[in-house]
């Protein structure tokens, strides 16, 4: 059973072991503790994985029955975890290649001739046989 709980962990990751008597039986708790957090920003099938990962193993049965089935209850379990663990390692590969990427596609972005600080020039409209007018003008800078 401790070589399942070995293949079962990352480093550093806890496995919260939990047997309590309910009359004949007995209620057994393998409760994941995950360390670190994730960010809210991370994606949705991120925050799947890793909410999968910190799922419970729990049964409920008689010692009879836990001495016949639980050591492959928990195998499963086990290798349900690590195919999540993989899936999870997999999705922050990709997101970090990504990252990368986008950083290098920044800096290697070649720089615009024009930017949006320098201003465009415009020709204004000359008045025609009017030179003075007591209206406002209409130009290309006024918000009218």
């Amino acid at each position: 059973m401790f070589k399942t709980f070995l293949q079962m962990l990352n480093n550093d990751e806890k496995i919260q072991f939990t047997v309590t008597r309910k009359g004949s039986q007995l209620n057994v708790l393998v409760q994941p503790i995950l360390h670190g957090s994730i960010d809210d920003k991370a994606s949705e099938s991120v925050q799947s994985l890793r909410a999968a990962l910190a799922m419970p193993l729990y049964v409920t049965t008689t010692p009879e029955a836990l001495d016949a089935n639980f050591p492959q209850s928990l195998a499963n379990f086990a290798g349900m975890r690590g195919s999540l663990h993989d899936d999870l390692s997999a999705a922050m590969g990709r997101i970090k290649e990504a990252g990368k990427q986008a950083k290098a596609d920044t800096q290697n972005a070649p720089k615009s001739a024009v930017t949006a600080s320098q201003p465009a020039t415009a020709t204004e409209p000359q008045p025609e046989n009017n030179p003075v007018s007591d209206a406002p003008s209409v130009t290309s800078k006024s918000l009218f």
